[in-house]
């Protein structure tokens, strides 16, 4: 892999994905598979509610994150999974910045 073909690898990707905070959701939501996540369960992330919320809503604009509603103990949560779309684009960018991890 040279640099040029990281460069140009670069412009497959969806620019609005590279936070810290929205790889990390995805990634979360990847590991967790079809179970997904509630919003409790991102806390180990150490975000903010508000860093939570508007990056999460920012991933369910871009399609890559739904959201249902479950009852745990009587009790209705949202629960965040990934869609296809979110994996694939995890995946691609995770790719990526390996590629540019060993050019540089």
């Amino acid at each position: 892999t040279d640099f040029l073909e990281v460069v140009e690898g670069s412009h497959t990707l969806n620019p609005k994905i590279f936070s810290l905070a929205r790889l990390e959701l995805l990634g979360v939501l990847v590991a967790l598979g079809g179970d997904g996540a509630t919003f409790t369960d991102f806390k180990v992330l150490d975000l903010s509610d508000g860093a939570l919320h508007s990056n999460l809503k920012a991933l369910k604009e871009m399609g890559y994150v739904n959201e249902d509603k479950v009852e745990l103990n009587k009790k209705e949560l949202t629960r965040y999974k990934v869609t296809r779309s979110g994996a694939e684009e995890f995946f691609r960018a995770k790719e990526w910045l390996k590629k540019f991890v060993e050019v540089f």
